[in-house]
């Protein structure tokens, strides 16, 4: 199956198994190069410690975005 066949075949998928294989491929690929230029992502247990210092520092924010 070449590598178009396999994008043809991820396409026709509906977006949730989509989403999943795309989960898949990055935790399975390293970046290429650590300054490239696109989405970097962090797992959940290194985002965890940062979600508290990132809710507390912009509190006032998250208040008017919830309501």
């Amino acid at each position: 199956m070449t590598v178009r066949q396999i994008i043809q075949e991820i396409e026709t998928l509906p977006p949730a198994e989509q989403r999943e294989v795309f989960l898949c491929l990055q935790l399975t690929l390293k970046p290429e190069k650590a300054t490239s230029s696109g989405p970097r992502y962090l797992d959940r247990e290194t985002a965890r410690p940062l979600i508290k210092e990132i809710l507390t520092e912009h509190a006032d924010l998250f208040r008017k975005l919830a309501q």
